[in-house]
């Protein structure tokens, strides 16, 4: 085989990744059609973007039924997926969780405004001296109808503001983790739609070899019909045909198990009646020039689970803030106001009745001296933090290592696929030799066997290898954040 320079093999190492965020891309406007989860989830930068993102997720949408008629391509399949999954309906209810979090605590700046009304009746005993009432006291009874509104205001609290920023932190954590079940959800849908390509590949080759091996099993038939053949010579060619429709009974059974995963993997009842599209050659386009550490970086600053962390490091911070809070003052403002009437009764004298305005205004400062579980508090959320920024370091090292290995691998799998070209070119031309010297009698029909099992092995080869890259591809572009991103290109990328 030609040697091939580093600079060639990584222009290669591209070929799949881009030709897989081409075939997303390819993807956005048919799914922007039923969902607009993809383009409003993509970038995540602050409450607003999260708020569009989990207003725009259907979470009640109904399962979908699938058609066994119809012909679905990846980016279908990753649609029903995200429809179907209950872990994207979860992460969609966690996430908005924090974003009602968030409006409450938002709250806190804002007065509290209600409104009371009270209705009651009394009866007391009122003393008085006996020279004025003979009994030496006075019953009363009192009903009274009293509405009011009542305003709450705090006007200092040093601890909402932290307490807010949290919340906002960890309503854009949610967010961005939703973005991550997406494509959790998009990666698992196109690594099946991959094996079942495979095995749907793989089945057509093994077509093709039980024809090679009937035609091999004819010629061997009529060499030892003329007398040019033995008859081991006309067993073996029967064993390899028999060999062919075993492999071929294999594959069927292959390809109706890849689909019953492949229903399961998007959420919906399983079933082996699902047509997709055949694989092509036509999906391994272009090439980029982006180094591993280019890709470990982009990683960092793209993948939505690594994002979500920085925000969780942040909202532990915010909680910190919010502990030392509890050290200061706090102020706020209380006023009442309403109409109140009174209809009072007594058993000697008279009382007139009332109908007046009554109101109330109070300012209070509230400051705590001494709270023996304050100092916990602080020194609990300060581990917290320091737990936060420790997990958020482990992620970032995993992200690493996830990108290398995605690197390495796709890289191999390229390099396999380039070479299984050549190794079928070649099993071809070994073959097709091979059976004209058998019919001129100067080769054996062993050696004919022999090239006919490459051959076979060079088909199957091909369609795993492509099938591979594929897969690769999709682990490659999942590591690195990319799936599902509004921008299918990663920067640094030239298609």
């Amino acid at each position: 085989m030609t040697p091939v320079s580093i600079s060639a093999i990584r222009n290669r190492c591209a070929h799949c990744l881009i030709g897989l965020l081409g075939l997303v891309a390819y993807a956005e406007p048919m799914l922007g059609q039923s969902r607009g989860s993809v383009p409003n989830c993509s970038t995540i930068l602050s409450v607003r973007d999260a708020a569009r993102c989990i207003g725009s997720e259907r979470p009640n949408a109904p399962v979908p039924m699938l058609d066994p008629k119809h012909t679905y391509t990846l980016a279908e399949l990753i649609d029903i997926a995200e429809m179907a999954s209950p872990e994207g309906r979860i992460a969609w209810a966690t996430a908005k969780r924090s974003l009602e979090r968030t409006g409450i605590d938002r709250a806190l700046y804002l007065p509290i405004l209600s409104f009371a009304a009270q209705g009651s009746d009394s009866r007391f005993i009122v003393p008085f001296p006996e020279p004025i009432a003979p009994r030496g006291y006075v019953t009363v009874g009192e009903p009274i109808a009293a509405a009011q509104l009542e305003l709450e205001y705090d006007l200092l609290d040093f601890g909402r503001g932290p307490k807010l920023d949290g919340s906002k932190a960890l309503e854009i954590a949610s967010s961005l983790r939703l973005g991550r079940v997406h494509q959790t959800l998009a990666y698992a849908t196109a690594a099946q739609f991959y094996r079942t390509q495979s095995a749907i590949g793989q089945l057509a080759a093994a077509k093709v070899i039980l024809q090679t091996a009937e035609t091999l099993l004819e010629n061997a038939q009529s060499q030892f019909d003329n007398g040019r053949a033995t008859l081991p010579d006309l067993q073996n060619a029967r064993a390899g045909a028999a060999e062919a429709r075993y492999n071929l009974a294999s594959a069927e059974g292959e390809v109706d198990k890849s689909k019953l995963a492949l229903t399961e993997a998007i959420g919906v009842e399983p079933s082996a009646e699902i047509e997709i599209v055949e694989q092509s050659d036509t999906d391994l386009p272009g090439s980029f020039d982006v180094s591993i550490e280019e890709l470990i970086h982009n990683a960092w600053k793209t993948r939505p689970d690594l994002l979500a962390r920085a925000q969780e490091l942040r909202s532990a911070h915010d909680a910190y803030r919010s502990a030392h809070a509890a050290y200061l003052p706090s102020a706020s403002f209380d006023a009442a106001g309403g109409q109140t009437n009174t209809w009072p009764s007594a058993d000697f004298g008279v009382l007139g009745p009332a109908s007046v305005s009554t109101w109330s205004v109070q300012a209070k400062l509230r400051w705590e001296i001494f709270n023996g579980a304050r100092k916990h508090e602080v020194e609990s959320a300060l581990a917290e933090q320091k737990a936060a920024g420790e997990e958020q370091r482990a992620t970032q090292d995993t992200v690493s290592r996830e990108v290398w290995e995605a690197y390495v691998d796709y890289r191999t799998a390229v390099e396999q696929q380039h070479s299984s070209q050549s190794f079928l070119a070649s099993a071809q031309i070994s073959y097709d030799s091979s059976l004209d010297a058998y019919k001129f009698g100067v080769r054996s029909l062993v050696d004919v066997v022999e090239s006919e099992r490459q051959l076979a092995q060079a088909r199957l080869a091909v369609v795993r290898s492509q099938a591979q890259l594929m897969q690769s591809a999709a682990a490659l572009s999942y590591a690195t954040g990319a799936l599902l991103q509004g921008n299918p290109t990663l920067p640094g990328v030239h298609p």
